[in-house]
């Protein structure tokens, strides 16, 4: 009896060993995480949208009357509170948002953890510790997304489901709706595969009372306030145009690239056939957690369609969202995140039935690269530049500033359709929304990837930006004058400003290639205006002439900024869409 009591304990204390080990690991990848979401990984467009629409919740502004969006607002809302705080003009901001949402994944992880009782401790740690250590996972969650709010809630509706609490998973489900709007299927299928069983159910003596009804009182009620909040700011009809009409038009419409989502499935193991910048296989890139995510998910999943409890409704959920995922024609990696929260449970369901030191490797092989991966892969040069050219801009201007993203994150916008996403050129191309209309000069131009795009559509407006600003560092563009020969302009704001004309500046590339030149990394050198020239003093909107032969070059900066076209590092960019590359980081 005591060798057999022995053996029992000797298997218990090694079972808690094994899981507090699966703990350490799991704080340690977070740590590491949290390393690159405050240094190491760049501000993405989408995070300076949703912090602008957010920011201006904070002041007061209502979501789709006050300002354009397409994305329904429920993120902006709930973190509207810490906007309020987050001031800074540079990428700080954002970052402080960064930082808000945690607790809200560590709440979204805590209720999967429960979602999983019927499992070891060790599987259910394990299984979070590869999302956490999965690239194509957090590198969307270390980002402010509207994505973060709407997979907390889904995930808290799967729990209180589980539970038996039917109004609530069906307001959490509506919800979840009003937080990302991409979720629309899969909450669909959601509510169907619930609903559907609970009014079918019959107990002996005749139906049970009506749970499946209460499920959609649930969500018919949170939708009714939704749309009561709507129909009182006067914003519904805007809200149904913006979010439903102009996307349903822009999806339509739409020409994404083919096998997009068998491009992001072959990303984890290194190779990216789609990439235009960068080799077809990278070793660095190889991402471990998410595949082991694949190959121990993919398996249970298919397993658990013979089963008939909570693993078979979430295996069809799970199959819904990614035939779902598959359909679309833009797939980033972000999209993925809920198909990576769904596949946890079929994770740790396979892991149940592995020793724990296998498990163990597993996960110590993933979290070994996780901190290769986001201390050795950062982009923080990048990071860097942006909160430079972001303070820059804040510092040169009081008034309006056209972007393509809304990094100017103090100053209004010079055009409504503010932040000029892929659905905004088919809008545009429909008659839906009118283009921009130069009729009041920004004070600045950020020329981001996205501003080259749509001056290249809109030649006209190019002229006007390209002979009215020039880059004091490229991609950033503030008022100063050009032309090869005589010219004519009317002058964005007030100052002092110096003309310098000559045959060597006519043969400047600016003249040649002016927006690549503004927009991407490049040789060209700075140009150093400094000494000599006529000095004239204007006030906004005053016409400014300058008769010049055809073979002289004219360029009118101002007086306190003497050299533009300054460059930052060679790779450096605005955007960060360049792959990063294995290097120490510069803290």
């Amino acid at each position: 009896m005591s060798i057999v009591s022995a053996m029992y304990s000797s298997a218990k204390d090694m079972a808690q060993s094994g899981y507090r080990k699966f703990a350490a690991l799991l704080v340690t990848a977070a740590a590491v995480r949290a390393v690159s979401l405050q240094w190491l990984h760049p501000v993405t467009w989408d995070e300076i949208e949703f912090f602008r629409a957010t920011k201006w919740i904070s002041q007061g502004l209502v979501p789709f009357r006050d300002f354009w969006e397409h994305h329904t607002p429920l993120q902006w809302f709930v973190f509207a509170p810490f906007a309020a705080f987050a001031n800074s003009a540079g990428v700080a901001a954002i970052v402080a948002m960064r930082w808000a949402q945690v607790p809200l994944w560590i709440a979204t992880f805590v209720a999967l953890y429960l979602w999983m009782r019927d499992l070891s401790i060790a599987a259910r740690l394990a299984a979070i510790l590869l999302a956490v250590c999965s690239s194509m996972f957090m590198l969307a969650a270390v980002e402010y997304r509207i994505d973060t709010v709407g997979c907390a809630l889904f995930v808290f509706a799967l729990l209180l489901w589980q539970r038996e609490r039917w109004f609530a998973t069906g307001a959490l489900l509506c919800l979840a709706g009003f937080a990302n709007i991409r979720l629309g299927p899969l909450l669909a299928a959601t509510l169907l595969v619930f609903v559907v069983p609970l009014l079918a159910k019959r107990e002996e003596g005749g139906r049970r009372p009506g749970e499946g009804l209460k499920l959609i009182a649930g969500a018919v009620a949170v939708f009714a306030m939704c749309l009561t909040y709507l129909v009182a700011t006067h914003s519904a009809s805007i809200a149904f145009r913006s979010v439903w009409s102009d996307n349903y038009v822009g999806d339509k419409l739409a020409h994404g690239p083919r096998w997009m989502f068998l491009h992001r499935l072959a990303v984890p193991f290194g190779i990216r056939p789609l990439e235009s910048v960068g080799p077809l296989f990278s070793a660095g890139s190889i991402d471990v957690a998410t595949i082991a995510i694949i190959l121990l998910g993919v398996p249970a999943l298919i397993r658990s369609l013979r089963r008939r409890d909570q693993y078979f409704t979430l295996a069809l959920l799970q199959i819904v969202n990614i035939v779902f995922i598959a359909m679309m024609k833009f797939i980033h990696h972000y999209h993925f995140e809920i198909a990576v929260l769904l596949m946890l449970p079929f994770v740790a369901l396979q892991l149940e039935g592995i020793d724990w030191r296998a498990t163990f490797a597993i996960v110590a092989i993933a979290s070994a690269v996780n901190v290769y991966a986001s201390v050795f892969r950062g982009k923080e040069d990048d990071m860097r530049y942006e909160d430079f050219v972001m303070k820059e801009a804040d510092a040169r201007t009081t008034g309006k500033v056209f972007d393509g993203v809304g990094r100017a994150l103090r100053r209004e916008p010079a055009y409504r359709y503010w932040f000029l996403p892929a659905l905004q050129p088919i809008l545009e191309s429909t008659g839906r929304i009118e283009p921009y209309r130069a009729t009041e000069l920004p004070e600045a131009v950020i020329a981001d990837y996205r501003v080259y795009g749509y001056l290249k559509a809109h030649p006209q407006l190019a002229a006007t930006f390209t002979s009215h600003y020039l880059p004091l560092w490229r991609n950033l563009w503030i008022p100063a004058f050009s032309s090869r020969g005589t010219g004519d302009w009317i002058a964005p704001v007030s100052g002092r400003y110096r003309i310098v004309r000559s045959e060597a500046l006519a043969n400047h590339p600016w003249f040649r290639h002016p927006l690549e030149i503004g927009v991407f990394d490049t040789n060209v050198a700075p140009l150093d205006l400094h000494g000599g020239g006529e000095i004239i003093t204007v006030t906004r909107n005053q016409h400014i002439h300058v008769d010049a032969a055809p073979n002289i070059g004219v360029m009118i900066v101002p007086m306190n900024e003497p050299v533009f076209f300054r460059q930052p590092a060679h790779g450096v960019t605005l955007d960060a869409v360049a792959p990063a590359i294995t290097h120490v980081p510069h803290f």
